[in-house]
């Protein structure tokens, strides 16, 4: 069993650095894809901070569609993060108010937003893993979001973060179950994203995220030894009591391993964004059933 580990596709960008939107790229990837047995896009695979939905959806989808014909009639299993978060937002609707474990897989249903995807993928089944997924008995993959809860770097989300903690009383060593983590941050993802839906309202907010960028590289968040978080979420894996020899994560955009507490190594898929940080873009985790996980540089 072979699983390759993709993430921060950020398909749908409205800077167009999104990589794999170029079907050179996707030319390019989808031949490493050709002899594994699965794949899984780790967070943040589409953009929907920056327009409406179904643009998002309609940007994608030629991805979708190669990836489907690639890997014909394998799987591949999707795992939203705090960029794509609405992809889980029917079924987290749904799940309520069962607890959430560390890894629920879900088929998307008729009128999902991932519904419009999965039908397009050639009979590859297309599958809704959150907040994460064990790939071995000591492998574990999640996007990485959790670790803002625990990141003292003044990004915009963080801030959010320590707000509604403040709002909702909640104590910032409080965090021990992913509903925890989800009480937080699913008010500043949800805000974020009604946002992206009103023209007028999107208008203003992107004119605001230069802005926010700008203080991000002033405080260090951006730049060549910036993006911080590899500390937040050695702390994610101790509140969550994340037993794993490995364990893969995004977010960062920033590729490579570190060996943290309780002997566990932290992988990061590092991005397939154009530009986006000092660090190269296009790599893929290959994850076998014996030895460990390899991060192969695609591009």
């Amino acid at each position: 069993m072979v699983t390759a580990v993709i993430s921060d596709l950020h398909l749908g960008t409205r800077t167009k650095r999104d990589l794999l939107a170029r079907p050179k790229v996707r030319e390019t990837l989808l031949g490493e894809l050709e002899s594994v047995d699965q794949v899984v896009l780790l967070g943040d695979s589409i953009e929907l901070r920056d327009g409406p939905l179904s643009e998002a959806l309609a940007t994608a989808a030629p991805f979708f569609e190669d990836l489907g014909e690639a890997l014909s009639g394998r799987r591949v299993l999707l795992v939203p993060g705090n960029h794509d978060y609405q992809l889980a937002s029917c079924w987290l609707a749904r799940r309520a108010p069962r607890p959430l474990a560390l890894e629920e897989l879900s088929a998307p249903r008729q009128g999902d937003p991932l519904d419009r995807l999965a039908g397009r993928m050639s009979g590859t089944e297309l599958v809704l893993a959150y907040p994460g997924v064990w790939l071995g008995p000591n492998v574990y993959a999640t996007h990485g979001h959790y670790l803002d809860c625990h990141n003292d770097v003044r990004t915009f989300e963080c801030l959010a973060r320590a707000l509604v903690e403040r709002v909702t009383r909640s104590p910032s060593n409080g965090y021990r179950t992913p509903d925890d983590y989800e009480a937080v941050l699913a008010p500043v993802y949800k805000a974020i994203y009604r946002v992206a839906q009103s023209r007028r309202a999107r208008h203003a907010a992107q004119a605001g995220k230069a802005a926010v960028r700008w203080w991000e590289r002033l405080n260090g968040y951006r730049g060549p030894r910036g993006r911080p978080g590899v500390g937040a979420m050695a702390q994610v894996l101790d509140r969550l009591r994340i037993d794993a020899d490995y364990v893969l994560f995004g977010h960062l955009h920033r590729a490579g391993s570190w060996r943290v507490e309780r002997e566990t190594t932290l992988l990061n898929t590092g991005s397939w964004i154009d530009g986006d940080t000092p660090y190269r873009p296009g790599t893929c985790v290959f994850v076998r059933e014996n030895g460990p996980p390899e991060l192969r540089q695609v591009l």
